[in-house]
């Protein structure tokens, strides 16, 4: 199985950039006979049936500590924006040269024996992103891949055990791989870690720390699977699937999603916030105190939601139901147009062990 881990998607998220780097030197070592180099730190040697690679994914952005240069590159891996009105953007340019490197990706529902389905069904993508906003570890996984769906089980389970560690999976607003537009979504098995609270731009040894026990965990989750795969031996019992059921007797996991868009464009519901008109990516309302890192919490109409320059609470107006779960709340990634301003909506959810 080929893992490519992903970081700098969005240049200013310097934690998946410092994962790839610190993950690039192990794997380095692991080539060398140094005495330094031991099996509790070696990829090679903890993971003998995954072929792990790294990619950065816009070396421009980072470069430059953007989120972007020209438009959000986790927008543009959908068949409009790969194949019908690619443009002449940076990311854009980028998008195709990943897609080609890890893919590409099968837009053809009909011929699902494709070479490009064949390339990609025994490769996963793991993208490493931060959020400036208090969601802890979220792990973001596509409905239907049991495969990806079982490793965030596998990932809360493990990083449950410690703790100051919130864990929490969210399912990708869009319901199959082809309609995604993100980086994962060029394989069939994707995941998105992403780890918060940290400011863009800014390495956190905590942040840092986290988002490698989450990563780690998937690894690890891959290893195993692919070594039962391997052995083929009904003799010997599922290890793995004793210790799912463990945690999630009745085989259900419980997990968000995003509630769904209201507003053309949008890939999940927001509520939005006004612009300046001198800046459409300044905020005209900021997020009131009383919901500043309540993600994953409820407000109910009538609420205090927003600020505006003159000091005048906005409450809640109800527009997307009451009570409603909140979540990426504030932000910095979505004060950018491109990539849709607002708070996002949350819904609770649940999904099956057996076919995510």
């Amino acid at each position: 199985m080929r893992v490519t881990i992903v970081g700098g998607t969005h240049g200013n998220e310097y934690t998946g950039v410092w994962c790839i780097k610190s993950l690039d030197r192990r794997l380095s070592s692991s080539e060398s006979t140094s005495t330094n180099n031991n099996n509790n730190n070696n990829p090679k040697k903890l993971y003998p049936h995954l072929e792990i690679s790294t990619l950065l994914g816009n070396p421009q952005a980072h470069q430059e500590n953007k989120r972007f240069v020209d438009e959000d590159l986790n927008r543009q891996f959908s068949y409009k924006a790969l194949v019908e009105e690619f443009s002449s953007s940076l990311e854009s340019k980028r998008a195709r040269e990943i897609n080609q490197l890890l893919g590409p990706k099968n837009f053809d529902e009909k011929n699902c024996n494709s070479d490009a389905t064949k390339t990609t069904s025994d490769v996963v993508i793991i993208d490493l992103h931060t959020t400036t906003t208090n969601m802890g570890v979220t792990l973001i996984v596509g409905e239907g891949d049991p495969l990806m769906t079982r490793c965030a089980a596998y990932i809360v389970q493990k990083l449950r055990s410690s703790d100051d560690n919130r864990v929490s999976v969210l399912m990708h607003t869009h319901k199959d791989q082809k309609s995604r537009p993100n980086v994962a979504s060029i394989v069939p098995h994707g995941l998105s870690i992403e780890v918060g609270p940290v400011p863009q731009g800014v390495i956190r040894h905590d942040v840092v720390e986290k988002t490698q026990q989450a990563l780690e965990a998937a690894l690890e989750f891959l290893e195993r699977t692919q070594q039962q795969q391997q052995q083929q031996q009904q003799t010997h019992p599922d290890e793995l699937e004793k210790e799912l059921r463990q945690s999630f007797p009745n085989g259900q996991v419980p997990c968000y999603r995003s509630a769904p868009a209201k507003r053309a464009g949008e890939m999940s519901s927001k509520i939005p916030w006004p612009c300046d008109s001198q800046n459409l990516n300044f905020p005209a309302w900021m997020v009131h105190k009383s919901v500043q890192d309540a993600d994953f919490q409820e407000i109910e109409k009538g609420d205090p939601l927003f600020v505006d320059l003159d000091g005048k609470v906005i409450p809640y107006d109800g527009s997307h139901g009451s009570p409603v779960l909140l979540m990426f709340i504030n932000e910095g990634g979505y004060y950018y147009s491109s990539s849709g301003t607002g708070i996002s909506v949350a819904v609770r959810d649940k999904y099956s062990l057996e076919t995510g």
